[in-house]
């Protein structure tokens, strides 16, 4: 836990300095850890506080692990504080103002000249406005106006937020004595009068502009002697913000946590702002803190003091004191979303770590569920069932106890929580917990167990609020889902069902050998599955299609064309996602993979690998199948001695180009390789992907059987550029440097290849001049000679 507050501090080093002048003057703030959304890093919960908390107040204190608060920036508490204004100005004013001068006035930045101006003019009947002059006089209208220029004429000092990230250099201005005498005379007059709402609405301004003055201790002084004759509304407890942050400006931690113990208690709206000013301190400093107040703010105290060190600590400290209290089911969510993230790595978005073995995973969930993190006194407290919100408690509850594999006291539990949902989102909630149970409580699987989860399963994949984005339905299941299939998949793996284990969970890698393939082809084609079976096949991640497809694959990176084009020639029809440029969007249509058409024709060898250039050329393209095709007619011709220099180079072109420095890598496309385009190459098909072996082949043949200058010069720098791929492949791309050579490295580029060498000896050909026409590093090299 020491690791968490460790993050805290960082988050609070960063925005500290804005408590003072920017949160309590104004009741919002901006943080600046957020980055707008926190669904990336939810992928290991299960547990949704959203779901099972669902309280507005009580949202920005879910547990964020990458911020200091959860979601994004603030801004409703500022929006409902000016909303409440408003409706108030409204109905103090009645028929004296219509309600769009009063908006304008109270927030438009143009308002102020004409604010100006009315409270200038001797005679206010006489004066006209830029914008909505009052049609008639009144002293409230009069006391709005003289409001408004105290509180709008100093708002670049209580509101400025102009140099809030320059937490070092920001120009703090104070409030002048001026000021404050003029609010006091005008909330002494407003006394006097007996006009109780703007006597108080004078009264919080008399204490804005204390606080940010260079003497804020006055705003406590001023408060402690004048509060008993205010009415506890809105008003009072922002002005009992504004002490509680001029104790803290003192570095009086224990008053001010007191006084915002009691705003968190009493102002729903302002919990997170008010949490965000704690001060978190010792246990025992807490203790003596909690020792004066009643018990709704001891459980304030408490709840914010959670926040930032230890919820179990917290929570079991509010259940003594009221364990009704809703405070608690806050912090036991955070508990929660801790323990699961901690549990919830096997398959992690970020960092995967294999489920190879359910008994490791059951040692390590039930260490760090009894041992990492204690658990004892929570499932006790769901037992007694003295809680505000047994659900929670119950859910909570059985979560725990699947990590401590205590699978018949989880199910317990759950049937409770469900009995009480009071909403289908709570009740999926539990059956998610549910199945992730019902499987992980299995130490080897059996055709009774497949029948038995069978249904669960499906209603897991098919539940129309699972299919909705997590933002949406606020259910988090991601995770779930990958659990049930890393857990199912070594079960059978353990089992020595291979089958079972890759259509569960696919694997990198798991087709390059032929029997796996077939084996899962043999399955997808039985006519005679089990329900469990056919489930798991319509939800299998790969196509017969795309098996067939990765088979060719394989096969021509051995320069097995026979196999290839019989592999490619299975491949059916299937539903495809395609773009359709007359619609302008993507459309399903029944397509074979093996038509899929290559973007350049990969025949042709160029002096510049420039794969841009070469998919611009207006051509007739070639298909996967089709190029097949006539590579395997090239090979055959090559075999019969006919054309040997033309067919071996072409031969060579097409090797290259179907590698990852070629123009035609949309050839090796495949999901089961894991191939789509970019820079990258999954590091399990590197090796059958840069390499040069092939191409290299073909061209030394080419080399051996030409005839003329012109063609030893071309092959000569054929075999130049495949000396450099090779040097790149053992240089940088086995090191994992797929981008290659770094400038900034000082990195060598290239060098003076054999085939540049050989190149050299023919400076009379066309195809010379051309290369040094293109070829910056030749002429270099050239040059240097």
């Amino acid at each position: 836990m020491e690791s968490v507050k460790n993050r805290m501090k960082k988050h609070l080093k960063l925005i500290i300095s804005l408590s003072a002048a920017t949160i309590v003057g104004i009741g919002t703030y901006l943080y600046a850890c957020a980055d707008g959304g926190v669904w990336y890093y939810l992928y290991n919960s299960v547990f949704s506080p959203e779901v099972t908390v669902n309280k507005p107040s009580y949202t920005p204190l879910y547990l964020e692990e990458e911020n200091l608060f959860y979601g994004d920036y603030d801004t409703d508490s500022q929006e409902n504080l000016s909303s409440s204004d408003l409706d108030d100005w409204k109905q103090y004013l009645g028929k004296d103002f219509w309600a769009e001068g009063i908006q304008y006035f109270m927030y438009n930045n143009d308002a102020l000249a004409d604010i100006r101006k009315y409270n200038d003019a001797t005679d206010k009947s006489s004066v006209r406005l830029s914008h909505h002059t009052p049609k008639t006089q009144s002293a409230r209208l009069t006391n709005f106006f003289a409001l408004l220029d105290i509180a709008r004429n100093n708002e670049s000092i209580t509101n400025n937020t102009e140099s809030a990230w320059d937490y070092e250099k920001r120009n703090i201005q104070y409030t002048q004595n001026s000021q404050i005498e003029k609010a006091e005379k005008l909330y002494q007059k407003a006394v006097a009068n007996k006009d109780t709402f703007f006597a108080n609405r004078m009264w919080l301004q008399v204490m804005r502009l204390k606080f940010y003055s260079a003497n804020r201790s006055a705003a406590i002084a001023f408060f402690e002697q004048t509060q008993a004759g205010q009415p506890k509304n809105s008003v009072y407890y922002r002005a009992l913000h504004y002490v509680a942050g001029a104790y803290k400006s003192q570095k009086n931690y224990a008053k001010a946590n007191a006084l915002l113990a009691t705003l968190f208690s009493e102002v729903p709206k302002l919990r997170k702002t008010v949490t965000f000013e704690y001060r978190a301190l010792t246990d025992s400093e807490t203790e003596k803190i909690a020792a004066s107040l009643s018990k709704a703010e001891q459980c304030a105290l408490w709840a914010m003091q959670g926040y930032y060190s230890k919820e179990e600590v917290a929570i079991q400290k509010i259940l003594h004191i009221d364990p009704k209290s809703p405070h608690i089911d806050f912090l036991l969510t955070r508990y929660i979303n801790r323990i699961e993230g901690v549990v919830n790595k096997f398959g992690d978005l970020y960092q995967d770590q294999p489920l190879a073995n359910v008994n490791a995973y059951h040692q390590y969930t039930h260490k760090v569920a009894t041992q990492d993190f204690k658990t004892d006194w929570l499932l006790q407290t769901a037992r007694e069932g003295k809680v505000s919100n047994p659900y929670l408690w119950n859910v909570a509850a059985g979560y725990v106890s699947m990590f401590r594999n205590e699978a018949t006291e989880a199910k317990d539990f759950l049937k409770k929580a469900d009995a009480v949902a009071k909403n289908e989102k709570q009740k999926v909630q539990v059956r998610i917990i549910d199945v992730m149970n019902d499987v992980t409580a299995l130490q080897q699987i059996t055709a009774a167990d497949e029948e038995r989860l069978t249904k669960k399963v499906e209603w897991m994949w098919q539940s129309a609020l699972l299919k909705e984005s997590e933002y949406k339905s606020a259910l988090r299941s991601r995770y779930a889902f990958d659990l049930v299939r890393n857990y199912l998949s070594a079960l059978y793996n353990a089992q020595k069902n291979l089958v079972m284990s890759e259509i569960t969970r696919p694997k990198d890698g798991f087709y390059e050998n032929n029997n796996h393939s077939a084996a899962i082809e043999k399955f997808l084609l039985k006519t005679n599955k089990t329900s469990w079976e056919a489930f798991w096949a319509k939800e299998y991640r790969f196509t017969l299609g795309e098996i067939y497809e990765s088979r060719a694959i394989y096969a021509f990176y051995k320069d097995n064309l026979d196999k290839a084009i019989a592999e490619m020639k299975k491949i059916p029809l299937e539903s495809q996602e395609v773009y359709d440029e007359q619609a302008e969007k993507m459309v399903a249509k029944q397509l074979k993979l093996s038509e899929s058409s290559l973007p350049a024709n990969p025949f042709n060898g160029y002096i510049q690998d420039c794969h841009d250039c070469e998919h611009a050329k207006k051509r007739t393209p070639y298909t996967k199948i089709s190029f097949l095709q006539k590579v395997k007619e090239m090979e055959e011709k090559l075999a019969k001695g006919e054309d040997m220099y033309n067919n071996a180079l072409l031969l060579g072109n097409a090797f290259y180009s179907a590698s990852y420095f070629g123009n035609s890598r949309a050839f090796y496309y495949n999901d089961i390789l894991g191939e789509a385009g970019g820079f990258f190459v999954n590091a399990q098909n590197m090796t059958m992907l840069l390499n040069m072996t092939h191409a290299k082949k073909y061209y030394q043949i080419a080399q051996q059987h030409a005839s003329t200058d012109e063609q030893r010069a071309k092959i000569a720098y054929m075999l130049a550029k495949v000396e450099r791929n090779e040097f790149y492949n053992k240089q940088y791309y086995s090191e994992g440097k797929i981008y290659g050579v770094s400038p900034w490295e000082n990195e060598i580029a290239f060098k003076d290849w054999q085939g540049f060498k050989e190149l050299r000896k023919y400076p009379h050909t066309q195809y010379y001049k051309d290369v040094i026409r293109e070829c910056g590093y030749f002429k270099k090299e050239t040059g240097n000679k």
